[in-house]
C-alpha cells in the first residue's frame, strides 16, 4: 500500500495498516530560515529530514484559471518594503522578508466594465488550456503515487482576490448579473476539465478554494450563498457523482460552521484548514457530522510556539478523531516563524509514535 492508497482509504474511513504520516504543515520562508539556524540542513526536503511519508498532490494538466495568468513584477523597492504586482494582479506592499500578510493597494477587477477581458482570459475555447499529453501525465502521476485533483471552482474567492472584499460585497446587490457571469465562466472551465478527464481518468479529489469566512463567521448569508454559489457547486458535483468521486475538499479560512451544512447540500464534504483561532474544533465537528465530513488541519499552530507539555495536550485532544479516520492532523495554516524546530520535531515524533511508524 503506497501513501496515496493509504491516504484515500484512511480519508474514506476504511481500514489501513496505519494513518498516513504526513507532515502537519509546512513552514513560512522566515520559519525555514530560523530552522536552518537551529540545525535544519539548507535545501533538504522536510520529508527527508523527518523521514516521513511524501505525499505529492498535483492538478491534472488542464488549465481552469485566467489565461494568461498575471505575472509578478516589482514596482518599487526600499530598504524594508517591496511594492509589486502579485500573482493575482493585485498591487501589494509588504516587508521584504514577507513576515506578514501583504497590504493590498489596488485590484485588477473593478466591476462589470472588466467583463470583456475576463471573457477572453476565461475562455473555454482556448485550445492551449488542455495539455496534449495530459492523460499521459495523469497516468504517470498515479503510477508514481501522486494524489491527483481537478479544480472545482472558487465562486467567492476569485472575485474576492481579484476585486477586493468590499467591492464584491457591493456587487452582490448592485451588479448581480456580473457576479453570475464571472462564476459561470469559472464553472464552465472546471466543467471543461472534468468532461475532458472523466471519460479516461478519474481524479482522486476535487479541490475548491473560497476563504469566505473570518474569525466571527461567514462573510455572506445563506441566501447569498444559495443564490450565487450553490448552482455552480452543484454543476460540478453532478458531473463527478456518477464516477464515484467522494472527496470534495474545500479550503476556506475562518469560522466556517455556518457554511458547512450549505456545502454539504452541494456535495462538498471535506474541509481545511479548520482554524482553532476562529473557533473550529475538529472533535466537535466529528460529534456533529460523524462520517459525513472529512477534515484536514485543526491543530492550533499557536501552541507549537509554547512548550512540549502544551503540544502533547493539543495532540492528545485530537487523537480520538485521528483514530476514527477521515482526518489528517495539520497546523491551521503554515507554521509561523515563532515556532522552534525542536517543537515542530516533537509534534512529528508524537505522531510517529502514535501511528506506529519506525523511528
Amino acid at each position: 500500500m503506497n501513501t496515496r492508497e493509504r491516504l484515500l482509504r484512511f480519508m474514506n474511513f476504511e481500514s489501513v495498516d496505519r494513518p498516513p504520516m504526513i507532515l502537519p504543515g509546512g513552514p513560512w520562508s522566515a520559519t525555514r530560515r530560523r530552522w536552518e539556524q537551529e540545525g535544519l540542513p539548507k535545501g533538504i526536503e522536510l520529508t527527508e529530514f523527518f523521514d516521513v511519508d511524501r505525499m505529492p498532490v498535483r492538478q491534472l494538466a488542464i488549465d481552469t484559471l485566467l489565461r494568461p495568468p498575471f505575472k509578478e513584477r516589482i514596482l518599487e523597492e526600499s530598504g524594508e518594503f517591496v511594492i509589486k504586482i502579485d500573482s493575482h494582479g493585485v498591487k501589494t506592499r509588504n516587508f521584504k522578508d514577507e513576515s506578514s500578510m501583504s497590504e493590498h493597494l489596488e485590484y485588477p477587477i473593478k466591476g462589470p466594465d472588466d467583463l470583456s477581458w475576463l471573457r477572453t482570459r476565461l475562455d473555454c475555447r482556448d485550445p492551449d488550456r488542455i495539455a496534449p499529453d495530459w492523460l499521459e501525465q495523469a497516468e504517470r502521476m498515479r503510477k508514481n503515487g501522486v494524489l491527483t485533483f481537478v479544480n472545482g471552482g472558487m465562486y467567492f474567492a476569485f472575485l474576492n482576490e481579484h476585486m477586493g472584499t468590499q467591492n464584491v460585497m457591493v456587487s452582490y446587490f448592485d451588479h448581480p448579473e456580473f457576479i453570475h457571469e464571472v462564476n459561470n465562466l469559472l464553472c464552465s472551465l472546471c466543467e471543461l476539465a472534468l468532461k475532458t478527464a472523466l471519460p479516461k481518468f478519474v481524479p482522486d479529489r476535487i479541490g475548491y478554494h473560497e476563504d469566505m469566512a473570518y474569525k466571527n463567521g461567514s462573510m455572506i448569508s445563506p441566501d447569498l450563498f444559495r443564490a450565487f454559489m450553490t448552482p455552480y457547486y452543484k454543476r460540478i458535483t453532478a458531473l463527478t457523482k456518477p464516477h464515484g468521486i467522494d472527496y470534495h475538499l474545500m479550503d476556506s479560512d475562518g469560522d466556517i460552521r455556518e457554511l458547512i451544512p450549505l456545502w454539504l447540500e452541494c456535495g462538498i464534504n471535506a474541509f481545511t484548514p479548520l482554524e482553532v483561532a476562529a473557533g473550529m474544533d475538529v472533535a466537535e465537528l466529528r460529534k456533529q457530522y460523524g462520517h459525513q465530513i472529512k477534515m484536514e488541519g485543526g491543530f492550533d499552530k499557536r501552541i507549537l510556539a509554547s512548550d512540549k507539555k502544551s503540544i502533547k495536550a493539543e495532540f492528545e485532544r485530537l487523537v480520538p478523531v485521528i483514530d476514527e479516520g477521515g482526518y489528517l492532523i495539520g497546523c491551521d495554516h503554515s507554521v509561523p516563524p515563532d515556532v522552534p524546530l525542536e517543537n515542530y520535531a516533537y509534534l512529528v515524533n508524537l505522531m510517529k509514535t502514535h501511528y506506529g511508524v519506525q523511528q
